[in-house]
């Protein structure tokens, strides 16, 4: 999963920010007065793509004002960059570099100057912060009587030249030129964290027992989601090995999820799959919390699967037959005839409670394959149906 992060800016210091991120990511965090940073990689499966993850994000801000500036970027210092630059909505491509290579150097001073004293540029004392901004002054009015006006210019300096003139300061300031954080995203301590952490008297070797230190996990994380009236969206889970390396391991959740018996099995498909290279001595768990799911039960309806139970089904199978074998067929732009590749299959409650009750009519082609006549749409209820759906057969049928 690449990294993505988005920053939601207001025109003065103001809780809204705070408000906004918290809707979106559990794991913000506080850049400057009036600036949040979130970290929205999970919403992907969620909403999609960056740019609509990016529309959902303007369309919340819009309710609390024009002020509230958002955008998407690879890297937090990117999408603070882009905020500064742009009222409107920006989204970045994969490249943060390319995006901020015609933006006046004045921005990023304005980052610096904002940014000193909290977590993406924080020297030690209040004296180190008074001495980190004199320097960032004179490294800014350096690089105007050099005639660098733009970010992109000042990140193209050769970096053996810079150091020469401006230090170690001028390269931090290069580094921030190109859209690269100088850390990680840190949670912020008013952010609640759901981490369950054991370490093992004797080493374990074997996936069984790893089983039951798990449980004894996973259990009170169960209670502690079900009393904030939460749900896992993903658990991250850390095995230090006796060789003194990490073994991590991330497993996305379809739903919020708050079983501990659905997520200890789940991560135990995952470690089948992905078995640690030695012994565990560290067993750590932590847990990305999502609001919980209210699920309304309809007598008119006909059942369908729990998340719990589709989730647990595709995990058994990506283990058994590999993850690139398991998944959703999607359709590439190409006329091959074979052109098609695998996708994670999610499909949430409402999609499959929307699925046509009676098969829809399909006629079969020369080459063997059956092809839906009807397109997408509502039938003749008014209910949504299904897109229409491609299959082949080999060989093909008579």
């Amino acid at each position: 999963m690449n990294p993505l992060f988005a920053c939601v800016r207001a025109a003065r210091p103001t809780p809204v920010v705070v408000e906004l991120a918290r809707e979106f990511s559990p794991r913000w965090q506080r850049q400057g007065p009036g600036c949040v940073v979130c970290d929205v990689s999970g919403l992907e499966r969620l909403l999609g793509e960056p740019a609509v993850i990016g529309a959902e994000l303007a369309r919340a801000a819009a309710v609390y004002g024009p002020a509230v500036r958002v955008a998407i970027a690879p890297t937090m210092t990117a999408s603070m960059l882009l905020t500064l630059a742009y009222a409107e909505l920006t989204v970045a491509p994969s490249d943060p570099a390319a995006v901020l290579v015609s933006l006046p150097l004045v921005h990023l001073q304005q980052l610096v100057a904002e940014a000193t004293g909290t977590t993406l540029l924080r020297p030690a004392t209040r004296a180190g912060q008074d001495a980190a901004r004199q320097r960032h002054e004179r490294a800014f009015d350096m690089a105007r009587r050099w005639g660098v006006t733009t970010i992109g210019a000042f990140a193209a300096l050769d970096a053996g030249e810079l150091s020469a003139r401006m230090g170690q300061e001028g390269l931090r300031l290069q580094q921030l030129a190109l859209g690269r954080d100088p850390g990680p995203l840190v949670p912020d301590p008013d952010v609640p964290r759901y981490v369950e952490r054991m370490e093992l008297e004797w080493p374990l070797d074997t996936l069984e027992p790893l089983s039951f230190v798990l449980a004894r996990l996973l259990d009170p994380l169960a209670i502690a989601l079900e009393r904030a009236d939460r749900g896992a969206a993903a658990i991250r889970l850390d095995l230090r090995l006796v060789d003194r390396t990490m073994h991590s391991r991330v497993v996305p959740l379809p739903v919020a999820l708050r079983d501990p018996r659905v997520l200890r099995t789940l991560l135990m498909l995952d470690l089948e799959s992905h078995p640690p290279a030695a012994a565990v001595d560290i067993v750590n768990v932590e847990i990305d919390p999502a609001p919980g799911r209210v699920v309304q039960y309809s007598l008119l309806e006909r059942a369908v699967p729990s998340a719990e139970v589709v989730a647990t089904l595709t995990a058994r199978l990506s283990a058994l037959v590999g993850e690139t074998r398991c998944g959703s067929p999607a359709l590439l732009d190409t006329h091959g005839p074979d052109g098609f590749e695998m996708r994670r299959y999610e499909v949430t409650e409402a999609a499959m409670r929307q699925a046509p009750r009676e098969p829809m009519p399909v006629g079969l082609t020369g080459d063997g394959s059956s092809r839906r006549e009807e397109p997408a749409g509502p039938d003749r209820s008014g209910a949504p149906t299904l897109p229409p759906v491609l299959r082949r057969f080999r060989p093909p049928t008579a």
